[in-house]
Order: C-alpha cells, then structure tokens, then sequence
C-alpha cells in the first residue's frame, strides 16, 4: 500500500510538471518584458549571448527531459530556442536535445515497460497508448515516419510504444534522427509563423 502511494503521487508530480512549467514560463516571461529583455528576439537574443555557451548546453538539456517529463507542454519549448538563439540555430539545438530524449524514452519503456508508461502519462493518454500498443506494433516504423511527418501528432507516446515492440534501437534511432528534424522544424517556423502575425514583439 505504502509502495501503491509512493507511485501515485510520483505520478502525479509528474503529470503536473507541465503546469507548473508553464506557469514559470508565463511568470519568467513577464519578467523579461518588464526587464525590457523580451521587447524584441533580437533583444531576448543579445541578452542570451551574455551566457555563451552555457545558455545552448542547459538549453538542450531541458529540452533532452522534454520527451520524458514534458515540463513545458508539447513544442514550445522549441519557439521559445528560436527566439532565445534565432531559428537555425535553435532548431538544431531543439533536435539535439529531443533525439537524446527519445532514445532515452524509448530505452526506459523498453527498460521498465507498462509500469514506466504508467508513471509519466495521465489515465487517457495511457489508455490511447495501449490501443497503439495493440493496433499497431507490427507497423510501428510507418507509425513513427507519420508522427515525425505530421509534427503535431503525438510522436512521444509512439516513442513509448516502439521501447516494447521488437523494433531495435538501431532502426529506432536511424528513423529519429532522419525525421526528426523535419518535425521540429516544422512545428517551430509555423508556430512563429503564427506568433508574428499575432503579437507585436
């Protein structure tokens, strides 16, 4: 019972994750503004380099965490690289740091399988994991491709189904790293694309 406990609230914590990482984003993002750091990217983008390199190695840790415990929800964290280093740059700093994480994810889930999936996802997302796990574990690569191809699919729970399928980390990673850059790319210039015809920075 007392095992059962320590679990849920683990869980629980971890689901939350994304709140409270959004949460400081908004917080930390007003700040800057009152600071006069975010009132451009360019500006944003001059206050980073004060860091150096020591921006770009934290930034692509976070995001390496990203695919395990999505602290901030889905990818933008990505838009958030491409203002903080401008968009070429903080693409590839993005796929970096999401290609470590997917084979982290898909090391745990082939690790610890059910009980790990069980831990990071909430109740829905897990069940559509194990429908994915069921329909589609003989065409997990054509599922993988079409995730990386449509950026806003859920790619992370396809992560997990692949960790306990018997699709090697070899083929795995051979399709991450191919498609994966694509999808962030993607995903980060239309988000932006967005942003600037929406907000004035």
């Amino acid at each position: 019972m007392r095992d059962r406990c320590k679990f849920v609230f683990r869980q629980k914590l971890i689901q939350l994750a994304p709140v409270f990482g959004l949460a400081a984003l908004i917080l930390l993002t007003i700040h800057l503004r009152r600071m006069g750091v975010f009132a451009s990217p360019q500006d944003l983008q001059a206050f980073i380099k004060q860091f150096g390199s020591f921006a770009v190695v934290v930034f692509i840790v976070v995001q390496g965490i990203q695919p395990i415990i999505p602290f901030v929800p889905g990818g933008i964290a990505t838009v958030v690289g491409m203002l903080m280093f401008g968009n070429i740059p903080g693409i590839l700093y993005s796929y970096v740091g999401l290609v470590i994480g997917e084979f982290g994810l898909f090391l745990l889930s082939r690790r610890y399988g059910p009980r790990f999936a069980r831990l990071i996802l909430s109740v829905k997302n897990y069940q559509t994991f194990e429908n994915a796990l069921q329909r589609h574990t003989k065409k997990i690569r054509q599922l993988l491709i079409v995730c990386f191809i449509f950026p806003f699919l859920p790619d992370d729970i396809v992560c997990l189904v692949a960790g306990m399928t018997d699709l090697t980390f070899r083929e795995y990673a051979k399709i991450v790293l191919v498609f994966k850059l694509w999808s962030v790319a993607s995903y980060g210039y239309l988000i932006v694309f967005v942003l600037d015809k929406t907000i004035l920075f």
